[in-house]
């Protein structure tokens, strides 16, 4: 009688032990795991903190190296700057197909800081929302950026919440194409901000 007591306590904490170590896996798989695997950088220009990660598409990364080009010169023609961050931010943050999850927004490094956290989460509930994770057998029709078509700039200003006006600014009206029309926006204006040597995007309609 006694084996068979000692036997039966052994198998009940064994299945107590298996039931915590399921909980446990579940637990982590559901709040601490990251769905995001690191994305390796192949250039950046660190005067500017710009950065192009190995998933980036042909078109983003034909796109970053004009950027390079303009920001290497001596004298930085900031129209042709403006424009060129317009057209890396649309391509990134309007194709889906290389993004891991939901969390990996596209274009948050053109955005100014103070407004990045907001846009963030706009995004990850509006146009990021039912984006799977990548790693999870993904069976998406998802839109690329294929083409850049028109961009147009123009100097304007732009007021801040605080009701600070800022003189020193660019509105940019630009429209692409997909690949595969899903029926997403394909024209957009912005309002672009520059502080000290760097431009950021402060509004976009």
């Amino acid at each position: 009688m006694k084996k068979k007591s000692k036997l039966k306590k052994l198998l009940i904490i064994l299945i107590i032990l298996v039931i915590i170590a399921i909980i446990g896996i579940l637990v982590y798989n559901f709040f601490f795991k990251n769905d995001q695997e690191e994305v390796k950088v192949i250039k950046s220009i660190p005067e500017y903190d710009y950065n192009l990660k190995e998933t980036a598409t042909d078109l983003y990364k034909d796109e970053f190296e004009k950027l390079d080009d303009i920001l290497s010169k001596k004298d930085v023609n900031y129209e042709d700057y403006a424009k060129e961050i317009a057209r890396l931010f649309i391509i990134d943050f309007y194709t889906l197909t290389n993004k891991q999850s939901k969390n990996d927004i596209g274009g948050t490094e053109f955005i100014k800081e103070s407004m990045r956290d907001n846009f963030i989460e706009e995004a990850r509930s509006t146009f990021y929302r039912y984006l799977e994770v990548q790693s999870d057998n993904r069976n998406q029709d998802l839109p690329e950026v294929s083409e850049i078509k028109s961009v147009e700039i123009e100097d304007t200003s732009f007021t801040y919440s605080d009701d600070t006006e800022d003189d020193n600014a660019y509105k940019v009206s630009i429209s692409w194409d997909y690949k595969e029309d899903y029926g997403y926006e394909t024209e957009a204006n912005m309002i672009i901000v520059r502080e000290d040597k760097k431009l950021y995007i402060v509004e976009m309609d």
